[in-house]
């Protein structure tokens, strides 16, 4: 995958509330839109 260039940086009281994470990628390195790969991640309210 590479180096880590790409965060979601949060506060310790939403990092609490965080459900899901991943790392967006494409299926193939030819398809792939950048050399950056985004990172999601889903909290609570």
């Amino acid at each position: 995958m590479g180096w880590r260039i790409d965060y979601q940086m949060a506060t310790p009281g939403l990092a609490g509330r965080a459900v899901k994470a991943w790392v967006e990628r494409a299926a193939t390195h030819g398809e792939r839109w950048s050399d950056h790969a985004p990172v999601t991640v889903v909290y609570e309210r």
